[in-house]
């Protein structure tokens, strides 16, 4: 099993170690002296921020496809060996025990959605929740979550305001639900 051309193979993981066996394979790459074999690894991901309670805005990166990754490599028996034995691998994709090189048109149209794939948001805010104000004018109001915004982080609450409900615009860092 010698091929000298190094391709991109997709390994399967155990799903929420792939950075875990990325830094691995970098480890006994160099290890192994087999630089020349295992070329690179790539983890595709995005940015995601999510708001916390208080308003704390927390940036994560998320697997887009959690349980595999990608591998640059000349394949040979002992390459072949020593990605399969990584710790968390379960295999490469592919057929058998041949593993498969991923089409130039698949990594190209899968690095173009990573790089493309902007920051998404993520917050525990729904409509129909009480939620009170922490910060700004109206604060220790309460009042009822009416619509979510997660693109520019806003919602807007209903308050009561002498005695009727006031729409108000408000940034997810100045709300709590309650």
């Amino acid at each position: 099993m010698q091929d000298n051309t190094p391709r991109w193979y997709v390994i399967q993981v155990i799903s929420g170690t792939e950075e875990n066996v990325k830094q691995s394979l970098f480890q006994r790459r160099e290890s192994f002296g087999l630089e020349d074999y295992i070329i690179d690894v790539f983890v595709p991901t995005h940015d995601v921020v999510t708001v916390r309670a208080g308003g704390t805005k927390v940036k994560k990166k998320k697997n887009i496809l959690p349980g595999y990754i990608l591998v640059e490599m000349v394949v040979s028996n002992e390459s072949w060996y020593i990605v399969r034995n990584t710790p968390n691998v379960t295999g490469f994709l592919g057929a058998g025990n041949i593993p498969v090189p991923v089409s130039g048109d698949e990594l190209a149209q899968l690095k173009w959605k990573v790089e493309s794939k902007e920051e998404t948001f993520s917050t525990k805010f729904k409509t129909g929740e009480m939620a009170i104000i922490t910060k700004w004018a109206f604060e220790w109001n309460e009042g009822m979550i009416t619509e979510v915004n997660e693109t520019k982080w806003l919602v807007k609450v209903n308050i009561n305001l002498l005695w009727r409900d006031t729409p108000i615009e408000l940034d997810f860092s100045q709300i709590v639900v309650k």
